[in-house]
């Protein structure tokens, strides 16, 4: 017991005694600033970084106070003529406080020598969720009945899910090669009368691995609420496919067949290619940002495999269906939540050049 209250006292006053030095030092580094301040007013420009370079590496104990100074001591290798310390100074602003910029009443020169730098982000990675809504496009029907029974196929397409990630790499301010993979369900429902005397409802899931990748043109960079577009094309690769069928007839004497999953899999293809669009927008907060975007897939081909459309007789038996030709596209409600990833530097055009 007496060990126990003897370390409680001992860490009580180290904790003590540690705010205490902190407090002593970020007392003395405000008035090492107050006096580099005056230097700075009085010309003596070389002075300042002397004054100041202590503290800045220790850190001041908030981001404005810190910014503060390094400004100062730019400022001063500004006016001093030395551009090489200037910039490495900058340099040193930019990769502590990446989304630093000057205040509109700052000198000109300062906004100059800022410019001179790459301070957009050069990578985003993100989370990503979002609801899927399909439309189907049949190129054929097929059937056990008459052809003018399953010619008249219904698709109804249903809501569902998807999660994943997001990856951006910008290539300039404006443009974004985007690849977001993720996990994807679709869900929907045939409706068709297979034979004179019974209609059969199947309702389908499909759970795929889906891989845009996006070129984005971002229309307006400069604004907290960033309005982009996108092209290019996609990937699918099938997970799991599964059908549950029911088969109501006409003659009340005759009992309708209930659903039960059957696994479809093998009938449908593993790999399809889609061509992809996409319109939303970005609004930016502090090394974050949010995109909230609709994007819209076509299929380049149909899902199923024809060569396997009578291989599967519970189908065919139990409920009158046969794979029609069928394509799939989606169009898709995303929001990401992403981190953005800065690397500055001085820009090419700028290098070596006084």
């Amino acid at each position: 017991m007496y060990f126990f209250k003897t370390s409680i006292r001992f860490f009580l006053f180290l904790l003590l005694f540690t705010q205490t030095i902190g407090s002593s030092i970020a007392q003395s580094c405000e008035e090492l600033y107050v006096r580099a301040n005056a230097m700075y007013l009085e010309g003596k420009l070389l002075q300042v970084p002397l004054e100041l370079e202590e503290c800045i590496t220790l850190g001041y104990e908030t981001e404005a106070k810190q910014t503060a100074a390094r400004r100062l001591v730019i400022l001063s290798y500004l006016y001093s003529d030395k551009l090489p310390e200037a910039e490495e100074e900058m340099l040193n602003l930019l990769k502590e406080y990446p989304e630093y910029k000057p205040a509109k009443a700052d000198p000109a020169e300062l906004k100059k020598l800022y410019e001179k730098f790459r301070t957009r982000p050069i990578m985003t990675f993100g989370i990503l969720a979002g609801l899927t809504y399909n439309q189907a496009f049949v190129d054929q029907t097929y059937g056990v009945g008459k052809e003018s029974l399953h010619e008249n196929v219904q698709y109804n397409p249903k809501v569902n899910f998807k999660v994943g990630v997001s990856f951006s790499y910008l290539l300039s301010k404006q443009f974004q090669l985007n690849i977001s993979p993720s996990y994807e369900n679709i869900t929907f429902e045939t409706n068709e009368k297979a034979l004179d005397f019974s209609s059969t409802v199947m309702t389908e899931n499909q759970s795929w691995l889906h891989v845009p990748v996006i070129l984005r043109w971002v229309i307006a960079p400069n604004t907290q609420l960033k309005p982009f577009i996108g092209v290019g094309g996609a990937m699918r690769y099938l997970l799991s496919a599964n059908i549950e069928g029911a088969q109501s007839f006409d003659e009340s004497g005759i009992a309708d067949i209930e659903p039960s999953p059957i696994d479809i899999k093998d009938q449908r293809k593993e790999m399809l290619y889609e061509a992809t669009a996409q319109i939303g927008f970005q609004i930016k907060s502090r090394m974050t940002h949010w995109d909230i975007f609709a994007t819209y897939t076509y299929a380049l081909s149909t899902f199923n495999k024809p060569n396997t459309r009578y291989d599967n007789p519970e189908l065919i038996f139990s409920y009158g269906f046969v794979d029609n030709d069928t394509r799939l596209n989606v169009l898709a409600l995303n929001i990401v939540f992403s981190y953005d990833f800065y690397k500055p530097k001085v820009l090419r055009k700028y290098k070596n050049i006084d």
